[in-house]
C-alpha cells in the first residue's frame, strides 16, 4: 500500500513540472480543438524571482510565417496537445513576432547564463517549468548531457541502452538542475549594451571578484560588456582590478569618460594608479579632470614615482588617527569610518603635520583601557620606508620584521602611503615572469 501511495505522489509530482523542450513545435489548437499552429515561445514576467508565463507565442506557416501572442491563462490544456479557450477568429495573426522583454527560447534555451552559486558559465540545454493552475514557472535550467538528449528527442532510446548497459549509472538517476534563484542570463540588448537582471545585486556582489573576471572570460565581448554594465559601482571596480590591460582597455574604449573615471575612482589607488600608467596621457587627464581634486591629486602624485619604488607601490587607502586621541574614540572611530576597508591590519598615529609617531593594531586598542592616549598602545619600534626606497628594500623589512604592511614616509616623516604584502608579491612575481628565461624558437 505505501509503495503504491509513493507511486502516486511521485507521477503526481512529476506532472506538476514540465520541460520546455517538450512544449516547443507542440500544435496549439483553438477552443473547438482545430489545430491553428504550432507553440514556438513564450514572454515572461522577470519582476519575480521566478519568472512565471505571460504570453504564448504561436507561429504558423513555413515558406511565409506568421506569429500570434495569446495570454497564457488562456491556455486551458498543455499535456498532450496545447488548447486554448479561445476561437480561432479572436487570434491575430502578423508577419512578425512583436517585441518581447524576455523570452524563455530566444534568451535562455541554447543560451549562455551565469550560475551565481557555482561561480561559473553554463549552457542551457532545456528549462524545467512549474504547473501551478492556469500558469507556468521557470524552476530550473538543466546542463546536464540528459536534457540535452531530450532535446533531440533521443531520450527513451537512450535510457534504454544505458540501462541495459548498466542499470545503476548516474545518467539515469541524477538530472543536471540549477534552481533559477543562482541564474542571471546574459541576453544582451545589443543597441543599449544592457541586460535584465533576474538575480539581486546581492548575489551578484557577493561572488569574489577574482570569480566573476573569470565568468567574464567565458562571455563573448558583448555579454561581458552587458555583465559589467549590470553591476553597481564598487563591484565594478573590483572585478575591474581582477582583468588582465587588454580586457581593462577593451571595456574603457566602450566607456564613456565619465563613466570611466567612476570607476577607476572606486579602484584601490595602486591598481588605478598601475591602469593609468599604460593608458595615453592625454586620456589620463581626461579621466584625471573628472574625478574629485583630491583623488585625482592622489593619483597624480602616484603617477610621479617610479613602478618599482615604495612611492610607485603604495596605497593611500589606509587608516590614520590623531596622536591626540583616546583608545575609546580610536574604536570608535574604526567601527564608524572604516566600513569601505576590507582589512585594517594597522593603525597609523600621526600628529597634527601628518608626521609618523607610531603603529598600532585594533587588537592592542581592544586590550587597552579606553581612557588611555592611543600613543600608549604604539608598538615599541616603528618600521618604516621612505618614497624612494626600491622594492627589494621593502621586500627585506617586511620579511625581516615579519609585517604585512608598512608605513611609505617623505624626508621629514610626513606619511604618504602604506605598502603591502600582495603588493610586494605582484611586483615581485611580475619583474621574474619579465627575467624568466625564454624558450628558443623553433623549440
Amino acid at each position: 500500500m505505501a509503495n503504491v501511495i509513493g507511486a502516486d505522489l511521485k507521477t503526481r509530482a512529476a506532472a506538476m513540472f514540465v520541460n520546455f523542450s517538450g512544449l516547443l513545435n507542440k500544435d496549439v489548437l483553438d477552443a473547438g480543438r482545430r489545430i491553428i499552429g504550432k507553440m514556438w515561445d513564450i514572454s515572461t514576467k522577470m519582476s519575480e524571482v521566478y519568472p512565471k508565463s505571460d504570453e504564448l507565442i504561436i507561429r504558423k506557416g513555413f515558406f511565409k510565417r506568421v506569429y500570434a501572442s495569446v495570454p497564457f491563462s488562456t491556455v486551458s490544456e498543455i499535456e498532450e496537445e496545447i488548447v486554448l479557450s479561445l476561437k480561432s477568429e479572436d487570434i491575430k495573426f502578423r508577419p512578425a513576432s512583436k517585441e518581447y522583454e524576455f523570452l524563455l527560447r530566444r534568451d535562455i534555451l541554447d543560451q549562455q547564463v551565469v550560475d551565481t552559486y557555482n561561480r561559473k558559465v553554463i549552457r542551457v540545454n532545456d528549462i524545467h517549468l512549474l504547473r501551478i493552475d492556469h500558469e507556468l514557472m521557470v524552476a530550473h535550467v538543466d546542463i546536464g548531457l540528459r536534457g540535452l538528449v531530450r532535446r533531440l528527442g533521443w531520450e527513451k532510446a537512450a535510457d534504454f541502452c544505458v540501462r541495459f548497459l548498466k542499470g545503476n549509472a548516474n545518467y539515469l538517476k541524477k538530472d543536471d538542475w540549477v534552481s533559477w534563484k543562482y541564474i542571471q542570463p546574459v541576453a544582451v540588448n545589443s543597441a543599449g549594451m544592457t541586460m535584465k537582471l533576474s538575480v539581486s545585486q546581492k548575489q551578484l556582489s557577493s561572488i569574489p571578484a577574482a570569480d566573476l573576471g573569470e565568468i567574464m572570460r567565458d562571455l563573448n565581448f558583448n555579454q561581458r560588456m552587458a555583465l559589467f554594465m549590470a553591476l553597481e559601482i564598487r563591484t565594478k571596480a573590483k572585478i575591474f582590478e581582477n582583468l588582465e590591460f587588454e580586457d581593462q582597455k577593451a571595456i574603457l574604449e566602450e566607456l564613456d569618460k565619465k563613466e570611466a573615471a567612476q570607476v577607476i575612482t572606486h579602484m584601490s589607488s595602486d591598481e588605478a594608479t598601475d591602469l593609468l600608467g599604460k593608458l595615453p596621457r592625454n586620456t589620463v587627464e581626461n579621466i584625471l579632470t573628472l574625478m574629485s581634486s583630491d583623488r585625482a591629486k592622489k593619483l597624480s602624485t602616484l603617477l610621479g614615482y617610479s613602478s618599482d619604488s615604495a612611492g610607485g607601490l603604495m596605497i593611500t587607502e589606509y587608516v590614520s588617527m590623531s596622536a591626540a586621541m583616546s583608545v575609546e574614540a580610536a574604536i570608535e572611530y574604526i567601527k564608524n569610518q572604516t566600513r569601505e576597508f576590507e582589512t585594517v591590519p594597522y593603525i597609523y598615529i600621526v600628529d597634527a603635520t601628518h608626521r609618523l609617531i607610531g603603529v598600532t593594531n585594533v587588537r592592542k586598542l581592544l586590550f587597552a583601557d579606553p581612557k588611555d592616549a592611543i600613543t600608549n598602545t604604539v608598538f615599541p619600534a616603528t618600521i618604516y620606508v621612505h618614497l624612494n626606497d626600491s622594492v627589494k628594500e621593502v621586500a627585506h623589512l617586511m620579511e625581516k620584521y615579519k609585517i604585512s604592511a608598512l608605513p611609505v614616509v617623505d624626508e621629514n616623516k610626513v606619511l604618504h602611503g602604506i605598502i603591502t604584502m600582495d603588493d610586494i608579491l605582484s611586483q615581485v612575481i611580475s619583474i621574474a615572469w619579465r627575467k624568466r628565461p625564454r624558450k628558443p624558437k623553433g623549440m
